[in-house]
């Protein structure tokens, strides 16, 4: 796993519970981020999951990101937004730091 991504997944699991909290990325090559090869300078989209929620940021082009939160049948309570706001801080304050590349 590479620096930025480490200490991204160190803050969120120092932020919230690990064992309700987990992440899940893939490059442009089809490596996944725990994989050797996982390159954080290609990232294509991420997930976070953190209890009922499910956080998806897809990038479009090197720095326009696609971020959406799957909504079922239960809509977002307003702590939800909250929350969801918390944790998108956090990745996207890491996402920044990574010199990104097509």
């Amino acid at each position: 796993m590479n620096t930025n991504f480490k200490n991204m997944i160190a803050e969120l699991k120092a932020t919230y519970d690990s064992s309700s909290f987990y992440v899940e990325a893939i490059d442009l090559k089809g490596q996944l981020e725990f994989d050797k090869k996982f390159d954080e300078r290609l990232l294509e989209s991420m997930k976070a999951y953190y209890k009922d929620h499910t956080i998806f940021i897809e990038r479009e082009r090197i720095n326009d990101w696609k971020i959406w939160e799957r909504v079922d049948k239960d809509y977002l309570k307003a702590y939800d937004f909250e929350e969801v706001g918390k944790i998108l801080n956090i990745i996207m304050k890491h996402v920044n730091r990574i010199d990104l590349k097509e």
